[in-house]
């Protein structure tokens, strides 16, 4: 068996990767039927489609992903996501959600709403995440090849590296810009 993380050829039924260390087919298929891929037109994804999709910290989302597919039918259910609430915006971006990133951008310029838009990210965001990532995997699904699936997943899908870089310089740059402007309203108010 090749393991669909690393390629590598491992023991036929590992549960785990001795390669990349990757869990293979423990959580639950989110699929009742026969793989998604031998039928392009379903819309059902399971677990090792989700993993490849999502790549980093891949356990935690197919856990919560579980969550939204319980009752065998695709349902909102609250769950609570940290990096979400208190990095909304840029948390959208690591993630490749360009749309909802774009929305929540110009949302955070309403005054008022930013706070009540960062906890409702957090009790969102997995469910947002879930939807973009089934999405993505039933449309990639659709024009590729079986053989190039997860390959395709891994490209696609993953994290974008230069965005938490790129967070701190711009958390750094609002620091700055906010002590200048209080200490402007200081220096005219003596």
């Amino acid at each position: 068996m090749i393991c669909p993380f690393c390629k590598e050829s491992i023991q036929d039924g590992a549960i785990k990767c001795r390669h990349c260390d990757s869990i293979l087919n423990v959580a639950p298929q989110f699929t009742q039927s026969p793989p998604a891929y031998q039928n392009h037109s379903t819309s059902t994804i399971n677990s090792d489609e989700i993993r490849a999709f999502v790549g980093t910290n891949s356990e935690y989302y197919v856990q919560n992903f579980t969550k939204f597919t319980i009752a065998g039918t695709e349902n909102f259910t609250m769950t609570w996501n940290w990096s979400t609430c208190c990095f909304t915006f840029f948390w959208m971006l690591y993630r490749k959600m360009y749309i909802q990133a774009a929305i929540t951008f110009v949302i955070f310029w309403l005054p008022g709403i930013n706070i009540i838009l960062h906890i409702v990210a957090g009790c969102v965001g997995n469910y947002l995440y879930y939807k973009h990532t089934k999405d993505k995997i039933v449309e990639i699904r659709a024009i590729q090849p079986p053989q190039n699936l997860y390959s395709i997943l891994q490209q696609v899908g993953g994290v974008h590296g230069w965005v938490i870089p790129f967070g701190i310089v711009a958390g750094v740059f609002v620091a700055l810009l906010m002590f200048m402007i209080v200490a402007a309203i200081i220096g005219l108010a003596k």
